[in-house]
Formats: C-alpha cells, structure tokens, sequence
C-alpha cells in the first residue's frame, strides 16, 4: 500500500530545545483509520521523536484531520551504525481536547511493521526520494 502522504515535517518547538525533523507517512487502511509512521532522519541535529511525540502526534490530529483513537502510531529508526531499523508503536492517553500525553512504547517486528504499512522493510527503510526497484512489491496487508 502507498501512503496517502508522505512529507518532511518539521515538529512543534519547545521554547528551549533546538526544532527537530522527521518523515511522515500516513496510510490509510481499507477500515477508514489510519497508520502513521514516523522516521527519524539522520540529519535532524534537533529534538528527537521520542522526546517531542506527544506534540507531534497532537499536532498531526489537528493539522491532518486524524482521530487520534483509531489512528496508529509507529515510530522508525532506519537502519544505520551497522544497527537494525527498529520499530515502536506509540500509544497514548487522549484528553477531552485531543491532547496527547504519557507515551508509551512497544517494540514491533519487522513482520508486524511490514502488515501494519503494507510495504515490505526495503521500502520502510528507504530514504525519500530513492528509485524503488522494480522488483520490490508491497506487502499484501
């Protein structure tokens, strides 16, 4: 499956912290709700994922028209040092005015990513802008 976007997003700024960057894909599944994966780049010198994802994932409900409890959220750490991509669902607890709060991580699979998005770890990993080869399909989810 295709995401429905995907775009270099620059995300909501602390007053004290450097702003920091990330890729955005979101898909959209058969059922109406929505996946979204959220990369680090290897050149944002700012905040990280994990430290802004409450803003992130709050701003992104507002900014894109998300529900924020049925959407899911997937943070990615391509591959890079000679360690592995890895993969953590993002849950959180939702106020009355959409507001994200106390994060909490769980490690996916590659498998798990992989039916989740639709795409195979090839394209997951790939950088924006990379020719896809033609031999890498999508994943059937």
């Amino acid at each position: 499956m295709k995401p429905v976007q995907d775009y270099f997003y620059r995300f909501p700024q602390e007053s004290s912290r450097m702003p920091g960057r990330c890729r955005v894909r979101i898909y959209r599944r058969s059922n109406g709700s929505h996946i979204v994966l959220l990369t680090e780049l290897d050149a944002s010198a700012g905040e990280s994922i994990s430290s802004a994802c409450d803003r992130i994932v709050t701003d992104l409900v507002v900014v894109r028209g998300l529900n924020p409890r049925s959407t899911r959220w997937i943070q990615h750490d391509p591959p890079r040092d000679n360690l592995p991509a890895q993969f953590e669902e993002l849950q959180f607890t939702w106020d009355g005015d959409n507001r994200a709060s106390d994060p909490q991580w769980q490690h996916l699979s590659d498998e798990q990513a992989e039916a989740l998005t639709g795409n195979p770890l090839g394209v997951l990993n790939r950088r924006m802008g990379d020719p896809q080869p033609a031999d890498e399909a999508t994943v059937s989810p």
